[in-house]
């Protein structure tokens, strides 16, 4: 007799995770951030990063006094969760996806009133 059994693969989501991966950084995290970017041959590439946090941030301030790139990097190797091998391996791919990270996670306006 044949041994007919298979073994499924759980579906990869963008980004080549899983959606088991996914929920374990949201319960993790809280919130995971999701972007795209469309590499040089047009293909689009995923990342998911964590809100950094106040520690995080204090690093990313410091590295930015002596110089921005260094910044991101310290953003990215903290924040970046997962996504697809090439952001990881191409400086462009990453310094744009980590740019746009860095834009999202700016401090919002505050409405200040003197009462």
């Amino acid at each position: 007799m044949e041994n007919t059994e298979t073994t499924t693969q759980p579906k990869l989501l963008d980004g080549n995770i899983t959606d088991a991966q996914l929920k374990r950084w949201k319960y993790q995290y809280k919130r995971v951030v999701k972007l795209a970017i469309e590499d040089d041959d047009g293909k689009m590439l995923y990342a998911y990063f964590k809100k950094p946090t106040i520690e995080i941030r204090s690093a990313v301030l410091q590295a930015s006094k002596m110089d921005e790139f260094k910044a991101l990097e310290v953003l990215f190797k903290n924040c970046y969760l997962g996504g697809d091998t090439e952001i990881e391996e191409e400086d462009d791919l990453r310094l744009n996806i980590t740019t746009s990270f860095s834009d999202f996670i700016q401090p919002k306006p505050v409405k200040i009133e003197v009462l």
